[in-house]
């Protein structure tokens, strides 16, 4: 499992974790799932190529703690390029931020903030789960369950035990739906909406109006 299934669990695991934690403490237990994140088995396909696919737009919602969150994600040039808006819908009124990622760094702003963060960031091949090796099965407790229809697309369903405890359905390397386990509450995270090709390029230039800092 890799990058795109993981900016999944992480947003997911946020959006838990925030409900009854402080801001530090969740970054503090970000950053550690990543690291056991690095650890990971790697894709089999070109490290030139994220996806199979050269480019596309998937829409997820995001069930937890009782709150609803919307991810819209596009994605080009094979996955080199990305960019996401990640919300909720409070009395009507959108509240999040976004992402970008492009020439190896990762941008991050919120909504009607003139300042963001910039980071280097490294998008490992998708997961080849079809050709996992054995001893990467049995060290993350990966298993195959056959294929399942999800937002219209034949997927690989796959449970993982580590570094959490989740199932994932898997199209072309791209996550469309994840149950995940955080502290004894499920997560669920699904795609409903899917189109591929015709990815707007301007999604992909940085912001002028945003000054970004190191992070």
């Amino acid at each position: 499992m890799r990058k795109s299934v993981i900016l999944i669990l992480l947003m997911a695991f946020v959006l838990f974790a925030c409900q009854s934690k402080k801001e530090k403490s969740v970054q503090t237990e970000v950053e550690s799932l990543i690291e056991q994140v690095e650890e990971l088995p790697k894709g089999t396909t070109t490290p030139k190529k994220i996806f199979p696919i050269e480019s596309a737009y998937v829409k997820y919602i995001n069930h937890a703690a009782g709150q609803e969150m919307t991810r819209e994600w596009w994605f080009d040039d094979y996955g080199n390029k990305q960019f996401e808006d990640n919300y909720l819908v409070i009395m009507g009124e959108k509240a999040g931020g976004n992402a970008l990622i492009v020439d190896g760094f990762r941008y991050n702003w919120e909504y009607d903030n003139a300042e963001g963060t910039k980071m280097k960031y490294y998008s490992a091949p998708a997961t080849d789960y079809e050709n996992v090796p054995e001893k990467d099965k049995k060290r993350y407790g990966i298993e195959k369950h056959g294929y399942e229809d999800v937002a219209g697309k034949k997927c690989l369903k796959v449970t993982i035990e580590k570094p959490v405890k989740s199932t994932v359905w898997v199209w072309e390397g791209i996550p469309l739906k994840t149950i995940s386990n955080f502290a004894g509450n499920d997560v669920l995270m699904e795609a409903v909406e899917i189109k591929t090709g015709g990815v707007d390029a301007s999604l992909f230039e940085i912001p002028e109006d945003i000054t970004f800092v190191d992070y």
